[in-house]
């Protein structure tokens, strides 16, 4: 009889094999990060949130899209051939993770048929969801918080959707938070969700890491839920010479962040700090109620002048910082590293 079931057995590990194979990330069409050597207009967007008018406002501000009349959560792209960058966090706190999820899914592909481009980076709320914490702690916590995370799951299943099916690899939100890149350099800056690794690593050896960790879907793991890995790390812009070794190893000028509201200064503003760190984290999700909206806008030309600005939902612009571009060395792929 075992002589018999062998080909049936070899054929299902066979399928399961392909099926493996097909879910698997193919790292050549979703890098660990993107690298653009120049761009002549880029706005960021950070933490989301769940908070969809806010977000809508907040492309609206930094000139990238602009609401569908008539349509509740439609945005229409209106950048053209620049860059978008959304530093992660698109879910939990507020009403509306799914359908601030579909909305940049679909700036995606509306900014790619323009010749624009938009890239979400992975935030640490999207390690949450995928490794449990959004769930248990929507049934763990006490009122209000544990709600910030029941509302998660209540997008997916007023929709219609498995929340567990919703977020698998084989589901259309867990697949596209999987195919995330971890950070972007873009006119020699990094832009990334929590900041700077303590101690310093390269750009190649952070992303070798992250490939790894996603790999072994290891969302629990030391990379992903590590307090000093580049997804939770806070208060690492108050370590000068930190600072100064990363952004050596990393071959950067300097850093975009979101992540911590008010880092290096007020809440509910982009702030600046050494003319080399800006965090974008304006808390605009109504939990924390310290912005309409708000994004940054950094501006290029071919004479190499970089224009930095803060732009609001309400209120005027701000003038950041003007400085050069700083093209980095690398091409934006990781180097192939022997596979443990």
């Amino acid at each position: 009889m075992m002589i018999r079931r062998r080909p049936l057995v070899f054929a299902l590990l066979l399928v399961l094999c392909l099926v493996q194979v097909s879910q698997a990330r193919d790292w050549e069409k979703d890098p660990p990060f993107v690298e653009i050597r120049f761009a002549p207009v880029v706005a960021a967007v950070g933490d989301l949130h769940a908070a969809w008018p806010q977000f809508a406002a907040s492309l609206e501000a930094v000139g990238m899209a602009r609401k569908v009349p008539g349509k509740e959560f439609a945005l229409a792209w209106t950048g053209g051939t620049s860059v978008l960058i959304f530093t992660g966090d698109y879910g939990d706190r507020g009403l509306y993770t799914r359908e601030v999820s579909e909305s940049v899914m679909d700036l995606e592909a509306q900014a790619a048929k323009a010749g624009g481009r938009v890239i979400p980076l992975l935030g640490n709320h999207e390690v949450l969801l995928l490794n449990g914490t959004t769930e248990k702690w929507a049934n763990t916590l006490k009122p209000p918080k544990k709600q910030h995370y029941q509302n998660t799951i209540d997008s997916f299943t007023k929709a219609g959707l498995d929340f567990h099916e919703a977020i698998s690899p084989k589901g259309r939100y867990g697949a596209w938070i999987r195919r995330r890149p971890l950070f972007a350099i873009v006119n020699g800056w990094l832009f990334i969700h929590g900041g700077l690794r303590d101690p310093a690593i390269t750009r190649s050896d952070l992303a070798a890491d992250f490939r790894d960790a996603l790999e072994a879907e290891a969302w629990s793991g030391p990379f992903f839920m590590g307090e000093k890995n580049v997804l939770w790390h806070r208060d690492w812009w108050d370590n000068d010479q930190l600072v100064e070794k990363n952004l050596t190893a990393l071959g950067v000028r300097g850093v975009v962040f979101g992540h911590t509201i008010g880092a290096m200064g007020t809440e509910g503003q982009i702030n600046l700090k050494n003319d080399r760190l800006i965090g974008i984290d304006v808390g605009m999700c109504p939990v924390y109620g310290k912005s309409q909206g708000a994004g940054l806008l950094i501006t290029a030309n071919n004479q190499g002048t970089m224009k930095f600005q803060a732009r609001y939902a309400e209120g005027q612009p701000v003038d950041l910082l003007t400085t050069t571009v700083t093209v980095p060395p690398a091409d934006g792929r990781c180097p192939a590293r022997p596979r443990r």
